[in-house]
């Protein structure tokens, strides 16, 4: 557990304008966007998914690969991070041990969804949704669970592209009573749709996912959803969907060509000493000094 990241990130909901967090699916990845000038992080489920083990966002990987990952990137940076946690990965029993296990990990924050175990990434189709009285008692057990009440629990529906604007609403309203921190409809379609949402529930913020998977999604900015009434923004596919591009773009290129003399020639490689100092090399060659002094 980390006390102070969890105030850290209390204190960053408390201030004014829109907190915009990037998304990452590994540790490297997180060191970025610290060294960017961020102020918070978050590691996204369907990124997470693909990187650890190369398959779709449809509820494969287990609880402790996921804290586990969640770990290892709270460790490497000194901002507080944000994590998707599927469904809590099962029932009542389950979620009180993955608030618990999350916040030991070091994380900050979490979301839960509404969706059946095993989930599905929430833009696939055949998407299916608990009760929402199920997932109020899900959100109490997560509140209970915490340790320490600045850890962030955020309340996920997947209900906007399966039922409806008025049901996500509902969903929504239930979850702001049930005592979730902020509110995370998904796959929201249009700027009047997500002002319903937030004239509709004006007393609990809003943390809303931007996914670049095509040009014909609207693709929401900081400044319009800000204006909209969301507190949080955050990009879960960006790291993996640009990884994807680039590491395919340059794995054709070397099979093309034999070489990859033109990424080096045109400065598309990290240089070594820049790559060395963002994942700490001298902090770690240099330990034995360090500590005698």
């Amino acid at each position: 557990m980390d006390i102070k990241k969890n105030a850290r990130l209390r204190e960053l909901l408390k201030k004014p304008g829109i907190l915009a967090i990037p998304g990452c699916h590994d540790a490297l990845g997180a060191r970025l966007i610290q060294q960017t000038g961020f102020s918070a992080c978050y590691m996204g489920g369907n990124g997470s998914m693909a990187s650890l083990l190369g398959m779709p966002d449809i509820g494969l990987a287990t609880a402790s690969e996921m804290i586990g990952r969640a770990h290892l990137i709270a460790e490497c940076i000194d901002l507080p991070l944000i994590c998707d946690s599927d469904t809590g990965y099962g029932g009542l029993n389950n979620v009180w041990r993955t608030v618990r296990d999350y916040e030991a990990a070091g994380v900050s924050g979490i979301h839960i969804e509404d969706q059946v175990t095993p989930k599905k990434c929430g833009a696939m189709d055949g998407v299916e949704l608990i009760p929402a009285e199920e997932m109020c008692k899900k959100i109490k057990t997560a509140v209970k669970a915490r340790r320490d009440p600045n850890f962030v629990i955020i309340a996920r529906t997947d209900s906007y592209l399966q039922v409806g604007l008025e049901e996500a609403i509902r969903r929504c309203r239930l979850f702001a009573e049930a005592g979730a921190d902020l509110l995370m409809p998904t796959c929201v379609a249009s700027a009047e749709d997500m002002r319903a949402f937030t004239q509709a529930i004006p007393d609990t913020p809003f943390f809303i996912d931007v996914n670049e998977f095509s040009q014909e999604m609207h693709n929401f900015s900081d400044r319009e959803l800000e204006t909209l009434g969301v507190k949080v923004v955050v990009h879960p596919m960006m790291s993996i969907l640009h990884e994807a591009a680039a590491l395919g773009a340059l794995y054709r290129c070397y099979k093309e060509c034999g070489s990859t003399d033109e990424y080096l020639k045109n400065g598309r490689f990290m240089p070594q000493r820049e790559y060395q100092a963002l994942i700490g090399y001298e902090f770690t060659n240099n330990i034995e000094k360090i500590i005698s002094e």
